[in-house]
């Protein structure tokens, strides 16, 4: 495979040049790695070793059972040839992310096959990390298949067992590990491994294993991932720091981020704008047609659009989606919350089931701003028997969350919150639903909270209130603070809307993606009339008030 020209390396080249002829549909994000790559390989500082890229490639197709696809020699190009003038790596830090097929593990295997033998480092051990077992072990297992298939003749350089494989010549060895900071005990690497990063809900186990780089030479890190529906997450974190560093606003990265997506939804109806999002569509037919497949059953099955969107072609169900609001807007949410000590506030509780999570809040308005003081009681049995998508401790460390151990969340937990509020706010009344006013009534009276009321709920209800949300979110005007919870929680929403038009107000995903907080809201929004404009008795306000008349 060679071009009429070799500007760079011929696996280089042919992909770029193929992108750059529009024989490859690629993302924007591809187009503007690849002017990021031209740049930095035209550098006089950097030099491309040919014959170790060449033996990489050999090494893997005589061994693994596929040819390497133009983008997978591309890849590999950077990963193994690609260096400055001193021996190190122009890219040590691979950001992978396509859609579901494209075959990301088998390439991921292959690297690391190559990685622990041909590359001819002493104790370069290569991890393979995911947040389940299952994950972690399919890249692991595909070289064991490969071992296994030809043992005959590698069984004098390797060694295998289910949980570890060995290159005896350079003493490196490929393992997997859980997201779990207690196995990086002990850990060497070389290059670490991070599978489906999407479902990761932070950094912090990401840093344990990183942390042990640097042991032996050219130490690599990848990420490979589809997109997902976590946000604020660590993807989200990697995919803003490749759109800085395309754009020209980080220097001196070391980072590789390939990104194949759709640049905008409506492309879905095109079949061939498929491959923005998945580069080996047109070589894996059955892949091809399962996914014409799914994409015929998408008007029929709503949350199986949502999944075709996220995972086949990397644009988030808030992008494919009718949801609450943008997720920009979302987070415009975090917005410093002012003084409202003493204004008057409608409170809110929301829950659906007594061991699960309960939703409470404050509802203020000042001007056309709406703030909202949110907390969460999470009932300790949900979260054993759940993974929810989202960082509960660090919610816990920043007091928005309480974990409820009792066998239910009883009344007595959640008016107390609203009793401790009571001493800083004036609450009008507090918002339920008729189902949960039935259960929470007496235990409130006792604290003398007689102002419960009923919120209703429905396509009447939330058809009403969508103008309303629709402008709070538009004009930036509805105020969380800093509340990843409520952020979780608004962007766990969608809108259902019927024949005529009428809306409610649904779940994405019925189990881990909660919502209470955001139906709380609801809840209260309801009485947003109720609230008078107002600002809160303080020495400044007072002052300004008796400068306002005439004696």
């Amino acid at each position: 495979m060679t071009t009429s020209k070799v500007t760079y390396n011929e696996h280089i080249d042919f992909y770029i040049n193929e992108v750059e002829r529009g024989r490859i549909r690629a993302s924007k994000e591809i187009k503007l790695l690849i002017k990021y790559v031209k740049a930095k390989l035209d550098r006089e500082d950097v030099y491309i070793n040919g014959d170790e890229i060449n033996e990489a490639i050999e090494n893997i197709e005589k061994y693994f059972p596929f040819k390497l696809l133009p983008w997978q020699k591309f890849i590999t190009a950077f990963v193994v040839g690609v260096f400055y003038e001193d021996g190190s790596l122009v890219f040590n830090e691979f950001f992978i992310m396509m859609g579901r097929g494209a075959g990301k593990n088998g390439f991921i295997a292959a690297l690391s096959f190559y990685l622990i033998s041909k590359q001819k480092i002493k104790n370069y051990d290569v991890a393979i990390v995911a947040t389940s077992e299952t994950q972690a072990k399919t890249s692991f297992m595909d070289v064991w298949n490969v071992l296994d298939d030809n043992w005959k003749k590698l069984h004098k350089f390797f060694k295998k067992t289910l949980e570890i494989i060995g290159f005896y010549k350079t003493k490196s060895k490929l393992q997997y590990y859980t997201n779990n900071a207690k196995t990086k005990d002990g850990l060497r690497p070389g290059a670490i491994i991070f599978d489906e990063v999407h479902a990761y809900e932070s950094e912090d186990n990401i840093k344990v294993f990183t942390s042990a780089l640097g042991k032996v030479p050219r130490p690599r890190r990848f990420y490979i991932t589809t997109d997902g529906n976590i946000r604020d997450g660590f993807l989200d974190q990697m995919k803003e720091e490749s759109k800085m560093l395309l754009s020209g606003e980080i220097e001196n990265s070391r980072l590789f981020p390939f990104i194949c997506k759709l640049d905008d939804p409506e492309e879905v109806h095109d079949f061939m704008m498929w491959e923005k999002a998945n580069p080996s569509i047109n070589y894996f037919p059955d892949l091809k047609l399962e996914m014409e497949t799914e994409y015929n059953n998408l008007e029929h099955r709503k949350s199986a659009k949502i999944e075709f969107m996220t995972k086949r072609m990397n644009i988030p169900s808030q992008d494919a989606y009718d949801l609450v609001a943008e997720w920009e807007k979302i987070k415009a949410t975090e917005q410093e919350i002012p003084d409202l000590k003493g204004m008057a506030c409608i409170g809110a509780v929301d829950y659906s089931d007594t061991t699960d999570f309960v939703g409470v809040g404050l509802l203020f308005k000042r001007g056309k701003k709406r703030y909202w003081l949110h907390h969460t009681f999470i009932n300790y049995k949900s979260l054993k028997h759940n993974n929810y998508k989202i960082d509960i401790e660090l919610a816990k460390s920043l007091g928005l969350v309480t974990i409820i151990k009792d066998e239910t969340n009883k009344p007595e937990h959640i008016v107390k919150w609203f009793a401790e509020m009571a001493k800083t706010y004036q609450i009008k009344f507090i918002a339920s639903d008729m189902y949960r006013i039935n259960y929470l009534k007496e235990e409130f009276e006792k604290y003398g909270f007689n102002n419960l009321v009923v919120a209703r709920s429905g396509s009447k209800t939330h058809t009403q209130l969508q103008p309303i949300i629709e402008d709070l979110f538009a004009y930036e005007n509805m105020v969380y603070g800093d509340d990843m919870m409520m952020r979780w929680y608004t962007n766990n929403v969608y809108i259902k809307r019927d024949a005529k038009q009428n809306i409610t107000y649904e779940k994405i995903e019925p189990r881990l993606r909660k919502t209470d907080g955001f139906f709380a809201l609801l809840h209260a929004l309801q009485f947003d009339a109720e609230l008078k404009e107002s600002v809160p008795l303080t020495k400044e306000n007072v002052s300004k008030i008796f400068k306002s008349f005439n004696f």
